[in-house]
């Protein structure tokens, strides 16, 4: 026995992206990373998860060395596209992080006619992470300040979910930067019923400002948050 690797010459090899934008090589399942390339045009990759190697030319063509340790991962390419498709939403969209893995894991496991595949998917919680920091990396630096928060505010937190305004004030109130916040049917809602509640909370506001002070309407024993203010100050003016 020789030991020497076989050779297979494979023409039109796939090339994709990884979720890290990184170009690689598709071949018979197996996915190979970009190495090095050389003076003369060829490139040099490595099996993902092996040791099993390949060289791509100009003309399209790749030599595949068959080193592999293991079977192919006939899942492989769909985790990817799926990994891809959640990056793209968690950096395109503003929902919560947790909503936007959850759908996508679920959605997964509707249409997977494989059960491999949610097996081979990362952990949720691990996708959570990866996707929060995800967008930490490219989204706007969070701001320290009142001061450091953008004037106007970007549409995407001035809008509901359905594209209708939601912010209603920005603005001074009581000398200090302030928002208002509430749907139009929301609005239509508080009017509608005799009794309010107000309160406002330290707890949960964000450390920029003051507090929160939410308008609440009451109805058959349910109270209903309407109006929520981000307030820099608790001056009676405020």
């Amino acid at each position: 026995m020789s030991g020497k690797s076989e050779e297979v010459l494979i023409m039109f090899a796939e090339f994709v992206e990884s979720t890290h934008g990184r170009r690689q090589s598709c071949y018979l399942a197996y996915r190979y990373s970009l190495k090095r390339k050389s003076q003369n045009g060829s490139e040099y990759w490595v099996r993902v998860k092996c040791n099993a190697t390949a060289t791509s030319y100009s003309d399209a063509s790749i030599v595949v060395r068959d080193h592999h340790t293991h079977l192919p991962d006939e899942t492989d390419m769909e985790i990817l596209q799926i990994r891809k498709t959640l990056k793209r939403k968690v950096m395109e969209e503003s929902g919560p992080i947790d909503r936007i893995v959850e759908e996508a894991y679920h959605a997964a496991n509707r249409q997977s006619q494989s059960s491999d595949l949610i097996f081979n998917l990362p952990l949720i919680h691990r996708m959570k992470n990866t996707s929060q920091k995800q967008r930490c990396k490219t989204g706007s630096p969070i701001p320290q300040s009142i001061e450091q928060l953008p004037y106007p505010l970007p549409d995407v937190y001035c809008n509901t979910t359905k594209s209708e305004l939601f912010l209603l004030y920005d603005g001074s109130l009581g000398g200090t930067r302030s928002l208002v916040f509430a749907s139009y049917n929301d609005i239509v809602y508080l009017s509608q019923q005799e009794h309010w509640y107000s309160d406002g909370t330290f707890y949960t506001c964000p450390s920029i400002f003051y507090q929160i002070y939410s308008i609440h309407a009451y109805y058959d024993g349910m109270s209903t948050p309407c109006v929520f203010a981000l307030l820099g100050g608790e001056s009676e003016e405020t």
